[in-house]
């Protein structure tokens, strides 16, 4: 009889145990899933403001290129311009 009642409150014990390690595993999912969510969250809100960063980087660059093509356009006309004043002529022959 004692062996039995040894026996079941061995098996009780180790049904008991289980239990307690399936609810620590429980709250360690948990936690997992917790922080997972956290991350997933941070990660919105890092994808939402690199995302913002780069329509201004793109915004700049646009205006970088119209700059450029105003600076390209204005380089075109200086042989012209240097033509109609013939600045080469002057030098040659100075004023008198």
């Amino acid at each position: 009889m004692k062996i039995e009642l040894n026996e079941k409150a061995q098996n009780a014990f180790g049904g008991i145990r289980g239990i307690v390690k399936t609810v620590i595993k429980n709250a360690n999912a948990n936690e997992e899933v917790t922080k997972t969510a956290k991350l997933f969250a941070n990660l919105d809100v890092s994808m939402k403001s690199t995302h913002q960063s780069l329509e201004k980087l793109t915004y700049g660059i646009t205006q970088l290129q119209e700059r450029n093509n105003q600076m390209l356009g204005a380089l075109h006309v200086i042989p012209q311009i240097s033509d109609g004043l013939k600045v080469e002529d002057l030098i040659k022959c100075p004023p008198t």
